[in-house]
């Protein structure tokens, strides 16, 4: 059963590597495989293992037929529909909700959307309620850079193929029916809302509202930091959270009932004894706790994994423990075998594993039950810290180094304090309002005194390095089995040189000489890195948006962790628009940054709050790293322009491979400035184009006076302001310019060195996934 699980989870695997779907009439071979998993015996892994891929096919299949048709992109139409899930009130930024509209003639198989509603409707959004709204919608979009989110994946595991906006300026939006009583997700939400009453504005409301229902929008920026910085993110995340909750609620009530039938004894013990009585209560009791936690697809996940726990009890059948998270495993992938897709899969599941792993045979004699409880919670806290470092610095690129002590003492609080404490006052709050309030309100207290420990924590330093290669995950992963072998093991060092390389293989970087550049995707803005050998310049750094999603800390920051970076030598804002700057303080929070330049400097200084760091930049600065130019050619000192735009930093970096030219958002005025002033300096092989490739930049003469072989837009899907224009780019094109966009191309990287400019590299070709538009 193992071997044959795995070998049905390779099968998805591979089929996740896909780039696009092979011919679904392909998956009528599942039943003859089946068939044939018993007939060839010898066979069945190969059998499990086709069965796993073609399994994969068709249900994503059956997910992508539901994407938005072609003839109804980027139109404003009408739907009708029920809201679905917790929808999210952002301050000053309106609604985020998901919607499962009804067919339609023009749609006659519509998935779920995710919309947003920037004004406020004239009554809140609830779950449950049925709206007919007129939306403007687009298929399912996500920037896409190495080292960076993959919102696309993201909202493919999600099953939501659509995004929008909600157009009330267009129609009126219209109320048709209010959410029935017995509608799961409206109860979720009257019970959030009835803690937030209950708590009103205590720190630790939204982390509470996550333990007790699964919604983690009221937790807060600066708590989710500080549970990243110390390992204990899982208390909250629903991932990890609910496998860890499901269990202990489940855990919990089958002790107490059977207790209570060992000390009451019954006649229907004969017929259903105690154990069994007790497992089956124990699992309607994790059922509820799901149903209350949303039943979204990880609670769905940890659901199963409890249930075929309990089952063993409740069929009397003597199961090893490796056969029965086998089976779970297995019952989870053919439920949703895109569960491979979230980090909390590989992290609930290899937590499990490990902890079985190092328990393995383990004896404690001759010692009290109390110091036997302790070892054991430490081998467990252990086991799960070293077992699982590999596949965290894999998919998120840093270790919390207090990850141990902090999980020691916020496993224990929780799993036995406040969360007991959280879902028995959840659970009365609508009941028995002031008992519930009570126990809620000692929750919170308790909480509030774990956080002292865990925010001291958090001010520790974290590892941080770049993405590590594969081999050397495999290498630590087998590294990490070795040194959890039992205690008496030969050798059981030689696990720290197979640890070793996935800390010290050092990542690419240029020669000197060299300019690595790196135009990121980040929407409708502007962010871009230039690396030479020793030193690393950020030229803008993309947009903030009201939700407080900003690029900075989502593309920027990443991007340059996942290369090993952890200090930006320049951060160069070209002007204040918030597509170019919104992400600066993200940067200037993450990493160490030595020095800011900006075209507004008194504007940087109020957002980003930093005095020191920041200089105007001014025509005639100029700097050498490397062997490497750079030159700053616009603005001049005392610059008068009427658009802020025309106010852009432009940069030149000359290399003995060829040079670049960034030109932030400059407009026809500075551009015809630069042309009569500058034109000798203008000369480059690739171009950042100005503006996004609006009709306000990129006239003839300046693109003359370039003269670039390469010109890069930045720019959004299906962004509203049109860019980049068709006009502009045929303007390149004309001119034999090779043109690329982010939007079909992801981040675009190039290397300049004395063998010339390289071939682009494509983030969406190179990483483009069957779920990618």
């Amino acid at each position: 059963m193992r071997l044959a699980t795995l070998a049905f989870l390779l099968g998805i695997l591979l089929c996740q590597t896909l780039t696009f779907l092979p011919d679904t009439r392909w998956t009528i071979l599942i039943i003859p495989l089946i068939i044939l998993v018993w007939l060839l015996p010898p066979y069945r892994l190969l059998f499990f293992l086709l069965l796993g891929f073609l399994w994969t096919v068709w249900r994503a299949d059956i997910i992508l037929a539901k994407k938005l048709p072609k003839e109804i992109e980027g139109q404003t139409i009408t739907i009708t529909g029920t809201i679905i899930g917790l929808p999210q009130q952002m301050p000053s930024c309106g609604w985020r909700f998901n919607f499962a509209p009804l067919p339609s003639e023009k749609w006659p198989n519509p998935g779920h959307l995710r919309l947003n509603w920037f004004s406020e409707p004239e009554q809140p959004l609830r779950p449950g309620q049925q709206w007919q709204l007129t939306v403007r919608l687009k298929p399912a979009h996500g920037t896409l850079n190495p080292g960076g989110f993959d919102y696309s994946k993201w909202l493919f595991k999600n099953r939501i193929l659509t995004t929008g906006l909600v157009q009330d300026y267009a129609s009126k939006p219209r109320l048709l029916n209010q959410p029935l009583e017995f509608n799961i997700d409206n109860w979720r939400y009257r019970l959030a809302k009835a803690i937030q009453h209950s708590l009103g504005e205590q720190p630790s409301t939204g982390i509470l509202i996550a333990l007790a229902v699964g919604e983690r929008q009221w937790v807060t920026q600066e708590q989710r930091t500080v549970l990243e910085r110390t390992g204990t993110a899982h208390l909250i995340a629903i991932s990890g959270l609910h496998i860890g909750l499901i269990t202990l609620f489940a855990i919990a009530f089958f002790w107490i009932v059977r207790r209570g039938l060992r000390l009451y004894p019954s006649k229907a013990m004969y017929w259903l004894p105690a154990p069994r009585f007790a497992a089956l209560l124990s699992l309607l009791a994790a059922f509820y706790y799901a149903l209350m936690a949303g039943f979204s697809l990880p609670t769905q996940r940890a659901f199963i994994m409890v249930a075929v726990a309990v089952s063993g009890i409740i069929f009397a059948r003597q199961v090893a423990v490796s056969h029965l998270l086998a089976l779970a495993l297995l019952f989870v992938l053919l439920w949703d075998p895109l569960s491979v897709l979230s980090a909390g899969f590989w992290l609930s599941f290899g937590a499990v594993a490990a902890i079985l792993y190092a328990l393995k045979g383990k004896r404690d004699t001759g010692v009290s039950s109390l110091n036997k409880w302790g070892i054991n919670t430490f081998r467990t806290q252990w086991a799960v810290t070293l077992g699982m470092f590999p596949i965290v610095l894999a998919i998120f690129s840093y270790i919390p180094l207090t990850s141990l002590p902090a999980n020691m003492v916020a496993i224990a609080w929780v799993s036995f304090v406040i969360a007991p404490l959280t879902l028995l006052g959840t659970a009365l709050i609508l009941v028995l309002p002031t008992l519930g309030s009570t126990l809620l309100q000692f929750a919170a207290n308790t909480f509030e005194a774990l956080w002292v420990f865990t925010d001291w924590l958090a001010k520790w330093s974290v590892w941080q390095q770049h993405t590590p290669p594969l081999w050397t995950i495999i290498a630590a992963m087998l590294g990490v089995a070795i040194l959890l072998l039992p205690r008496g093991f030969p050798a059981r060092w030689l696990g720290i040189l197979w640890i070793l390389p996935i800390f010290f293989t050092p990542p690419a970087h240029p020669q000197r000489g060299e300019v690595w550049f790196t135009l990121l995707d980040v929407g409708q803005g502007l962010a871009a890195v230039i690396r030479t050998e020793n030193y690393v310049l950020v030229y803008d750094t993309g947009p903030k948006f009201c939700s407080g999603f900003n690029t900075g800390k989502a593309v920027v920051v990443p991007f340059l962790r996942a290369k090993g970076l952890q200090q930006v030598d320049k951060l160069l804002i070209s002007h204040a628009d918030n597509d170019h700057i919104g992400g600066a303080q993200s940067v200037l929070e993450n990493l160490e940054v030595e020095q800011v330049l900006s075209s507004a400097p008194q504007k940087i200084k109020e957002i980003l709050s930093a005095d020191s760091k920041i200089l105007s930049c001014q025509t005639g600065q100029h700097w050498q790293w490397d062997g490497v130019e750079f030159q700053i050619l616009h603005p001049p000192a005392n610059y008068i322009a009427k658009k802020r735009n025309d106010y852009s930093c432009v940069l030149k970096v000359s290399s003995a491979g060829g040079t670049l030219l960034l030109a932030g958002d400059i407009e026809k005025n500075s551009e015809y400035y630069l042309v009569r002033h500058h034109r000798s300096d203008l000369a480059a092989n690739i171009l950042v184009v100005p503006h996004h490739g609006s009709q306000t930049s990129s006239t003839e003469s300046f693109i003359e006076a370039v003269n670039p072989s390469i010109a890069l837009f930045s720019t959004g899907y299906l962004n509203r302001f049109g860019h980049p224009k068709k006009e502009i780019v045929q303007r390149y094109r004309h001119r034999k310019i090779s043109v690329w966009d982010t939007v079909p191309a992801g981040a675009i990287s190039f290397r300049l060195s004395a063998a010339g400019i390289s071939a682009p590299s494509l983030a969406r070709e190179e990483m483009r996934r069957y779920w990618h538009d």
